[in-house]
């Protein structure tokens, strides 16, 4: 079950194949080779259709931010270095930017392209680039931070969300960062460029230090702070592990964070190698994400989506990709538990197979299941596809009876794969 669970958490599931090549590995060599993802020739070159530059127009007749949204998935379903596009997930939750606001497709994917290039590098450098990131400026207003006007929203969140989270710091701290980060704007480009002229020269005082600051100069302290590796490490701890974790677990990779210089992949690399990540406290303790939920189905069963229904199930179940619902991000773990959204989970695998609607799909159901009636050996195959770490024997019979009268293949698997991700087992992660 190790293997099932690792590509679940570092990635988005498996196919059969990727399945057989993991667990030829041992566990150690596994988490090695997703995390030395950067050794590994990308399988995908495609580029989302949107604006080609800052100030370029969208192409007629498109949708920005549904292009952005289904391309995405379809990297996370397609790609060979899966924990890249997981932690730029993660990232991207961390440094939530809407498109609600930026309005720009061409800004978003620059955003992204950012993430993905720092997903495990260092997270000092990582902070410095957001902070002059288009997006990002347009966001949080960093762009309209000027001497004469500091922006103390900026600077609270850059403090509150992607650092120290909130405790270290007091509003004569929020009022001198914003201060410190004044300056900045937008070129023609879509970069942030930081203009000397519309900054605050003044001598500042910030979380206890003193000095004529810079935006450098508060990432230093900021990512220096013990309270940022905490932050960091519980909020990591959590999304790859289980809830909740105990001061004294946190504490071990805060200080891998603190003893790498910030090396987010020597963290990530811990948290994986980890006796409580392969715990049974670890073990179904997550609730997958819509976006999880939607890319793991894809994934294992080798299929496509019908009629935009990546879109319609995203939406519907509140999460877009690239138009979190605040600087917040996403809820996690029981939030995503509801009635509306476990509707749209019981509808969304009737779209996922070949059908004459779905040709491109590689779901084949006459491939997958024969046209009697006593093919339950294939039925339990299919389950194992969506849940390679073997359901109860009680449920898959459950499942078996209650597809055993269906003649035609397509519906089976249709069936069979509706009841598997309406089940509790592929709903946590």
């Amino acid at each position: 079950m190790q293997i099932p669970h690792l590509l679940r958490r570092a990635g988005f599931g498996a196919s059969p194949t990727e399945l057989a090549q993991f667990q030829a590995m041992d566990f150690d060599s596994a988490v090695d080779y997703l995390v030395n993802y950067a050794q590994i020739t990308p399988n995908l070159t495609d580029v989302p259709n949107i604006r080609p530059s800052y100030s370029g127009q969208v192409p007629s007749g498109q949708n920005e931010l549904n292009n952005l949204a289904t391309w995405w998935m379809s990297h996370m379903v397609q790609t060979n270095r899966p924990l890249e596009e997981k932690m730029t997930l993660f990232w991207h939750n961390h440094f939530a930017t809407a498109y609600s606001k930026v309005q720009n497709g061409f800004l978003m994917y620059q955003q992204y392209q950012f993430l993905k290039a720092n997903a495990l590098g260092n997270f000092h450098d990582m902070l410095m680039g957001i902070v002059s990131d288009g997006a990002m400026l347009i966001w949080l207003d960093g762009n309209a931070n000027k001497a004469n006007n500091p922006n103390e929203n900026f600077a609270r969140e850059v403090m509150e969300v992607f650092s120290t989270g909130r405790g270290p710091y007091t509003q004569t701290d929020v009022t001198m960062g914003a201060k410190a980060f004044t300056g900045y704007s937008i070129n023609s480009s879509g970069q942030g460029v930081f203009n000397p002229a519309q900054h605050d020269n003044s001598v500042k005082t910030f979380l206890g230090q003193t000095g004529n600051f810079g935006p450098a100069d508060i990432i230093n302290v900021l990512v220096a702070r013990p309270e940022t590796a905490t932050n960091l490490a519980t909020e990591l701890f959590e999304f790859f592990v289980y809830p909740n974790p105990t001061p004294d677990v946190v504490q071990r990779f805060a200080d891998v964070f603190t003893s790498s210089n910030y090396d987010m992949k020597a963290v990530v690399s811990a948290i994986l190698k980890s006796p409580e990540f392969v715990s049974n406290q670890a073990y179904l303790a997550n609730v997958k994400s819509p976006v999880e939920y939607i890319a793991t189905a894809l994934r294992s069963l080798g299929a496509t989506a019908t009629n935009n229904s990546e879109l319609v199930t995203m939406t519907n179940q509140g999460q877009f990709l690239f138009n979190p619902p605040s600087v917040f991000g996403w809820p996690a773990g029981t939030g995503w538990i509801n009635t509306g959204v476990m509707m749209e989970r019981f509808n969304f695998p009737i779209g996922v197979q070949t059908s004459k609607e779905n040709p491109a799909s590689t779901l084949d159901p006459g491939s997958i299941v024969g046209t009697g009636t006593q093919e339950d050996k294939d039925v339990v195959a299919l389950v194992s596809r969506l849940f390679p770490d073997g359901m109860p024997s009680e449920v898959t019979q459950v499942i078996q009876s209650a597809t055993v009268n269906i003649s035609d293949p397509a519906l089976r698997v249709k069936n069979v794969v509706r009841l598997v991700m309406a089940s509790p087992f592929y709903n946590l992660n």
